[in-house]
């Protein structure tokens, strides 16, 4: 009967080396400097075949969770008013009873809510069902959809806390 050995899988010195000092690298400098030892070692022939592909995947990933800006705790909405938050810039998003956002051509606001709201220049649109709304909006399933005038969202931010979301492009 036969038995299967199992080798362990051979690595280079550099591959290890290098490979633990991009994972521990918090710096952007340091990780170009890594990625310019990596060029350096393989044109001496000092890595192993593939470990070039690994370590330039890994250093990939490394720059990309280095350019993610750290998050910024949402700001308290306690008081009546607009409150905006860019996700772009890691802002979170504040707990308000309103959310809005301008229409495209800027003439009126869409706003959501639980609340149920009248006045001049407040048209309902009707009410959010759980299968219509996008996988990102799905806490938004039974909330009120309005249209707004830009004199009537003037009232609503003196009487109702409103989160805006504000992009940057």
């Amino acid at each position: 009967m036969a038995q299967i050995i199992q080798f362990p899988k051979a690595q280079s010195n550099v591959f290890e080396n290098l490979s633990r000092l991009i994972q521990a690298t918090g710096d952007p400098k340091a990780l170009e400097f890594y990625a310019g030892t990596l060029a350096a070692s393989c044109e001496e022939g000092s890595l192993l075949p593939g470990e070039m592909e690994l370590l330039t995947e890994q250093v990939r990933k490394k720059r990309l969770d280095l350019a993610k800006p750290s998050e910024v705790p949402a700001v308290k909405a306690d008081k009546p008013g607009l409150y905006g938050y860019c996700p772009e810039m890691g802002e979170g998003k504040p707990k308000c009873q309103i959310e809005a956002s301008r229409s495209y051509y800027g003439r009126h606001y869409h706003i959501y809510t639980p609340l149920d709201l009248k006045g001049r220049g407040i048209e309902h649109k009707g009410v959010l069902e759980p299968g219509r709304v996008s996988k990102r909006y799905e806490y938004r399933a039974g909330w009120n959809e309005y249209t707004v005038t830009s004199k009537a969202f003037e009232k609503l931010q003196e009487q109702y806390t409103i989160s805006m979301e504000n992009l940057l492009d």
